[in-house]
């Protein structure tokens, strides 16, 4: 019972530290900065989270039950589109900065809506790193069943992670967006960082790196 609790909190343990890694914070980030309250910014986190886990689990899942690994060519395009989404989100981040002058979102949207976003963010990088996970969780793992149960701990993990992350990040954000000035300021660097970390990652997913 104690190596299954330990193995299962390790896994846990994996995911949430893979949550934290620097395309996935710049992009939640770029997401955070428009939140008007710290419950608000978990909400857009947990949404990002289970768009990454729905991946890791529906998608890497079956390749670790058929022991099929991704090709080369596959995973590079789903990591260029990575880098690129990156830009995106940084660009757009920085433009709706320079017409509305602060972060903002529509409150007419429901929140279903505006949680979508987030969401298909997640979705695009558990679609990237699922490949190699299924990869190490097939050759690592003893049995199938065991490989799905792992995989579904790690999936959960980013999901803890990343909430977490916000409910730290939440309350200095918050304050930050009762000043406008230091919230124009946030909101930029947030852009800034997600279209850098973006170009590098292009540029080391095409290097081979």
């Amino acid at each position: 019972m104690a190596p299954a609790l330990l193995a299962g909190l390790t896994g846990v343990i994996q995911g949430a530290r893979h949550a934290l890694e620097p395309d996935h914070v710049t992009a939640v980030a770029t997401v955070m900065v428009e939140a008007p309250s710290p419950r608000r910014g978990m909400f857009y986190a947990a949404c990002w989270g289970l768009g990454h886990a729905s991946m890791l689990v529906f998608v890497a899942g079956p390749l670790v039950v058929l022991r099929v690994e991704v090709p080369d060519l596959l995973t590079t395009v789903l990591e260029v589109c990575v880098g690129a989404m990156l830009v995106y989100l940084g660009v757009r981040t920085l433009r709706s900065q320079k017409i509305a002058g602060a972060p903002a979102e529509a409150a007419a949207q429901p929140l279903h809506v505006r949680g979508r976003r987030p969401f298909v963010i997640g979705v695009m990088h558990g679609l990237a790193g699922s490949g190699a996970l299924a990869a190490l969780i097939a050759l690592g793992a003893p049995t199938v069943a065991t490989g799905i149960v792992c995989l579904t701990l790690y999936a959960f993990g980013t999901v803890v992670g990343m909430v977490a992350l916000a409910a730290a990040a939440g309350p200095v954000l918050a304050r930050a967006g009762r000043l406008p000035r230091v919230a124009t300021v946030v909101a930029q660097v947030a852009g800034v960082a997600s279209i850098l970390v973006g170009v590098a990652w292009v540029a080391r997913t095409l290097a081979g790196e």
